[in-house]
């Protein structure tokens, strides 16, 4: 039987280190666009999987309600986001879609933002997925993509995600792009396709420019993670 650390024990962990993140936000600008545009007066946060945990601390003053899987692992971050003060809806791709769904959709409403990791909970690593953008399209919400970087993290490598932690004292650069909304009507197979390959570049983009912003090279994947985009 595995055991599962208390929230208390996760908390006193992590809270330290996140207190002693500089973080640094570009363009937030979109983040104000996007509430103007949206019929809710709220927005979908997408970022890539790997960015996590350096992306929930930053945004604890946005009021935001944040996808956690119902597994075991899943079940750990949401008792962290509780918290942190970010709501935690249970459920992804994979289990309880229909229930998160709905209990996505009642935040927006309530005037949450939404961050969901586009290519979680199991990937395949850094390929969007095409819930949330049907998300966006059905209630006219605008997706804001984000892309984050650390001066100093550790990367998981075995991990499916190469998940990012940043280390004590990183400086944080958190780049946020134009909002993106969708036409209200149902899109044919291929523009759902284009729909999911576009927000991937974009979330490329983003990466590639806070990686530089915080002084570092490795300004995308290898060449194989990016073969599924035509």
């Amino acid at each position: 039987m595995r055991l599962r650390p208390s929230p208390d024990f996760v908390h006193a962990l992590a809270a330290p280190l996140v207190r002693s993140l500089r973080t640094h936000l570009f363009d937030v600008g979109y983040v104000r666009q996007a509430a103007q545009m949206s019929p809710t007066g709220t927005a979908i946060f997408c970022l890539w999987h790997q960015s996590l945990m350096s992306v929930l601390a930053p945004h604890q003053c946005f009021h935001v309600a944040a996808l956690a899987s119902l597994s075991g692992d899943g079940q750990i971050i949401a008792d962290y986001m509780e918290r942190v003060g970010v709501r935690p809806v249970r459920g992804s791709s994979a289990r309880g879609g229909a229930g998160a769904a709905k209990e996505l959709i009642a935040a927006l409403r309530s005037g949450f933002q939404l961050a969901i990791a586009i290519d979680g909970p199991r990937g395949p690593f850094k390929q969007a997925k095409a819930g949330p953008i049907e998300l966006a399209r059905r209630y006219g919400v605008p997706i804001v993509p984000i892309g984050v970087r650390a001066t100093r993290e550790l990367t998981l490598r075995r991990s499916w995600d190469r998940f990012r932690i940043p280390l004590p004292r990183a400086h944080l650069a958190v780049v946020y792009g134009e909002p993106i909304v969708y036409a209200p009507e149902e899109p044919t197979a291929a523009q759902v396709e284009e729909r999911r390959q576009d927000l991937s570049r974009r979330l490329h983009a983003l990466e590639e420019r806070a990686t530089r912003l915080v002084g570092k090279r490795d300004t995308s994947p290898v060449p194989r993670f990016l073969s599924w985009l035509t």
